[in-house]
């Protein structure tokens, strides 16, 4: 046993060096450790689940839950809200990890750093048993073995990136929760869904902010009771009953309330009080924040995410030389008169329908979120207007009474991933 457990905890050191070293390396991100004002010593006295422990400070020996910072593992009370298969071996794989009697090192850039119900929060770091030294991340090493969605705190994220790359690791491998058959039958094998987040203006509603659930199969795909959720506890939305999509059609599940003028039969309400996805732009310098929307089966089962923003390795987003800005006009003469004459226009010059859910434009300040459902037919164009005008199927209106492409020099087309798909400059 003793053998085995050197081998496990060797494998994750030194896996997880290489990482931290790329992450030190590049000049857009701070190195792991920099602004860390926290550094605690103690001894773990009881493993609560895959990212909860409780530990006895070495020196004074008062007691404290601490909340792992970079990941949120699977729940393992059958009590707490569906999809939380896999909390048992998340508890199990944390406890082979950090034995009772374990020393640790625990560490924050805020001291007052707390999660839900006030426990403190920390990268917790295991004694590496060929060095000697506490530089073994428990986080990172859950996250590699698959126990734990990516989760970031805004003043706590200065590691946020490192984690990010593993779980992506985690997630192609099939490895933990990530395993589509880890509870039970695989239920319709042959499902392809398409998830895009489109997040709320700044100050915005709850209700300002959607996942869209899109059906990219050849069939129907029957989401009854399945469940959409965010990396935290709060955003939990199950699709009742009658819940069949068609190929090619979608669904619009927004994170508040249903609004009294609400009449569209797409749009679903998942009636949470607060937003769920952060802006990555509102966190600290060389920090990463981010989410992600997860869908899971009847029987806890994770079939398929989305993630934001694009880290290290970035995919290359479909529409990315699909879609383009095809031209622009800047308006003639000034104010409102101008405003009613700029406009610009997409081209989709692929052979395929292209849809821009979760899609945004942005020239300066202004900034136009697509709705679900804005699809582009092969060959066609869509416009968007500054000034105003009543909506078509190929043409939507900002409102707007003064100019917005003038001063800002270019306008672009971002993913949910914060990647630029078109750009054009004047």
């Amino acid at each position: 046993m003793a053998c085995t457990r050197l081998r496990m905890v060797l494998a994750g050191f030194t896996a997880a060096l290489l990482p931290i070293t790329f992450l030190a390396a590049s000049p857009t991100q701070a190195a792991p450790w920099d602004g860390v004002q926290v550094w605690e010593t103690a001894i773990v006295s009881r493993i609560v689940d895959g990212d909860t422990l409780i530990v006895n400070d070495q020196v004074t020996g008062a007691e404290s839950r601490i909340r792992l910072l970079g990941i949120n593992s699977p729940e393992k009370d059958a009590k707490a809200k569906g999809g939380q298969c896999g909390g048992w071996q998340a508890m199990d794989a944390l406890s082979a990890l950090l034995p009772l009697g374990s020393t640790v090192r625990l560490l924050s850039s805020d001291p007052n750093s707390r999660g839900k119900d006030a426990r403190p929060q920390r990268v917790v770091l295991a004694q590496n048993p060929i060095t000697g030294e506490y530089d073994f991340d428990v986080a990172w090493a859950m996250a590699e073995r698959g126990w734990g969605l990516w989760f970031t705190v805004a003043k706590e994220a200065s590691m946020s990136s490192l984690y990010r790359e593993v779980i992506a690791g985690a997630q192609a491998r099939n490895e933990g929760m990530w395993n589509p058959n880890l509870c039970g039958e695989l239920e319709q094998p042959d499902a392809s869904v398409d998830l895009r987040i489109t997040r709320g203006a700044i100050d915005s509603s709850p209700t300002d902010e959607w996942v869209t659930v899109r059906n990219n199969g050849a069939a129907d795909v029957d989401l009854s009771g399945w469940t959409l959720r965010d990396s935290g506890n709060t955003g939990w939305f199950t699709f009742p009953g009658g819940s069949i999509i068609n190929p090619g059609d979608f669904r619009v599940v927004h994170t508040g309330s249903r609004p009294s003028t609400a009449n569209d039969p797409r749009s679903l309400y998942a009636n949470a009080r607060i937003r769920l996805y952060p802006d990555p732009g509102t966190g600290r310098p060389n920090t990463l924040l981010g989410d992600g929307a997860y869908l899971i089966d009847r029987y806890g089962n994770y079939r398929f995410w989305r993630e934001y923003p694009c880290t290290i390795e970035c995919a290359a987003d479909p529409l990315n030389g699909s879609i383009i800005i095809e031209d622009i006009s800047l308006g003639k003469k000034r104010g409102k008169a101008r405003a009613a004459t700029q406009w610009m226009r997409l081209l989709n010059r692929s052979d395929i329908t292209q849809c821009l859910d979760g899609y945004r434009i942005e020239t300066g300040n202004t900034r136009y979120r697509f709705p679900s459902g804005t699809c582009i037919a092969p060959g066609g164009t869509w416009s968007l207007r500054v000034g105003k005008g009543k909506p078509l199927s190929n043409t939507a209106f900002l409102g707007k009474t003064v100019p917005v492409l003038w001063t800002s020099g270019s306008i672009a087309i971002y993913s949910d991933m914060d990647q630029v798909i078109a750009r054009r400059s004047w």
